[in-house]
């Protein structure tokens, strides 16, 4: 006899996966920054993004396989399973900035740990993309702007074209 409770509860727990992921993504698209790399691979860019994130010190990056996630989750939520053709979003905490911004106000918790995302679409091969979320504006905040920024200067960098 089949449990009918458990398709259910995975269907509400995979809608409530789903939205949370849209949720940490940020609302706002104006909180958004973007940055463009032409002519890369997403593994490349991928590797850059890491090693990026610890070469300013920070180490455990957690990587969520955002777009494999989406995929799957597509005939359940009704959205199409191509919306990325790679999608992973890497988090991680620099502890100062984290002592930073909690400090500052214990509500701001909730900017730990940072995040970056590094994806694909399936209509622009040629081009992947780095992304982030702004923080809160205070000190901690900017600092921790600041930080984003150098990640994602450092690993667009390696993929500049260099006059010979």
């Amino acid at each position: 006899m089949r449990h009918r409770g458990s398709t259910a509860a995975r269907k509400g727990l995979q809608a409530m996966a789903f939205a949370f992921a849209l949720l940490s993504c940020g609302a706002n698209a104006g909180d958004n920054v973007t940055r463009t790399i032409e002519d890369a691979s997403f593994d490349d860019v991928r590797i850059a993004l890491v090693d990026a994130i610890a070469e300013e010190g920070i180490g455990a990056t957690t990587e969520s396989r955002f777009g494999e996630m989406l995929t799957r989750t597509a005939p359940d939520l009704g959205h199409r399973p191509d919306l990325f053709a790679e999608a992973r979003i890497y988090t991680f905490c620099s502890v100062m900035i984290a002592a930073r911004l909690t400090t500052e106000s214990a509500h701001n918790i909730a900017q730990c740990p940072l995040s970056m995302a590094v994806y694909q679409t399936p209509d622009e091969p040629g081009r992947v993309y780095l992304g982030y979320r702004r923080s809160v504006d205070s000190p901690g905040g900017r600092q921790a702007d600041a930080l984003l920024a150098r990640i994602a200067a450092r690993t667009s960098a390696q993929f500049e074209r260099r006059p010979h």
